[in-house]
């Protein structure tokens, strides 16, 4: 009878030591997580709004991008906001000083590019006209510290005036902008609302889903997951942070340095306490799918890869699990139908 029991056990041995505890398929969730209060969950969301003042200000960033600067034949009188073309030379005690003359420069009048008075003096000039600047450089002048507070003469010669000509919002206007299923104004506007109501929602979700997670994880207690689990998640993160250290030209331990302030040792640590919790995160996801029998099945993880497969332009399904991995795809399914479980448990209210 003793050797009977002890060789279920080396039985049961060999099977745990069989499985992979990197991912969710390899332990029994019920055994790293002791799950709280999941259902009737409370939360409090503003709902997804987009309005008409927004709409109507990225419309006008769409008119924005279309506009040219057009040079001015009407007048040639210099008026606040003109762009002009000028030459000019600055003057120190008589003699032209370093950095204080160019050719052909453009300037916005009120921009407030130059020094205190240069603009100024330019609005009521003509085409043409060459006049004469009196003034002082500011008393404290970081570009220069040898020119603060130094009286200087500037000769100003201006040699055109143009505005920046921003297209009308018109018919014609939203059809140059090749927006299919755009060709007025009204459907514009629309395209724009559509648009950005379906980020607002999007945005909504991600807010209701992080609140619903913290407060189920808050109603669970934990065990340590296992260590193949979490180094694979921390290896996850390292890689994500890596891409984008590279997409900013830097190597890792420059980029956490110069955006989050980090030495090796200190994101690695954080990286870990994440990943961490990344793991108990799925891992209270699986247990709750177990409790509820909402587990995805191997046909519907099947379907659902097809799915990626074709909406996503892989070549193939085998493709798409070496790419991304079956395991990781399983997860992802599991995290998602056990929030929508959630999410139809809840108590979702308005913000007041």
């Amino acid at each position: 009878m003793m050797l009977l029991t002890a060789a279920i056990l080396l039985a049961g041995i060999l099977s745990a030591c069989g499985k992979d505890t990197s991912y969710l398929s390899g332990i029994k969730a019920s055994d790293y997580v002791t799950l709280g209060t999941y259902k009737g969950i409370e939360v409090n969301q503003p709902e997804p709004e987009v309005t008409d003042e927004y709409v109507d200000s990225y419309i006008e960033y769409l008119r924005s991008q279309r506009s040219v600067m057009e040079e001015v034949t009407d007048r040639k009188t210099v008026q606040e906001g003109d762009t002009v073309n000028i030459d000019y030379a600055g003057y120190r005690d008589g003699v032209a000083f370093e950095g204080g003359t160019a050719q052909g420069a453009n300037l916005t009048i009120g921009s407030g590019s130059f020094i205190e008075g240069f603009e100024e003096g330019l609005i009521g000039a003509d085409v043409g006209e060459t006049v004469s600047l009196d003034l002082n450089f500011p008393a404290e002048y970081k570009p220069n510290p040898d020119m603060a507070g130094v009286a200087v003469t500037f000769e100003v010669t201006v040699n055109s005036i143009s505005i920046l000509e921003t297209p009308e919002l018109t018919d014609e206007f939203v059809k140059e902008l090749e927006i299919e299923g755009c060709g007025t104004v009204e459907e514009l506007k629309t395209y724009v609302y559509d648009a950005f109501y379906a980020e607002a929602v999007s945005l909504y979700d991600d807010a209701v889903a992080g609140d619903i997670t913290k407060a189920v994880m808050a109603n669970s207690v934990f065990s340590d997951p296992p260590e193949k689990m979490v180094k694979r998640y921390q290896d996850m993160l390292l890689e994500s942070m890596t891409a984008q250290a590279t997409a900013y030209g830097l190597n890792l331990d420059t980029y956490m340095m110069t955006y989050y302030n980090m030495d090796t040792e200190a994101y690695m640590d954080v990286m870990k306490e994440d990943a961490v919790t990344m793991a108990q995160q799925y891992i209270m996801f699986q247990a709750i799918a177990d409790a509820e029998g909402i587990s995805p099945t191997k046909e519907e993880t099947a379907k659902a890869m097809e799915e990626e497969v074709s909406d996503f332009g892989y070549d193939s399904v085998e493709k798409f699990k070496e790419e991304v991995g079956e395991e990781v795809f399983y997860e992802y399914l599991v995290s998602e139908k056990v929030m929508e479980f959630l999410k139809s448990n809840a108590v979702i209210t308005a913000e007041q």
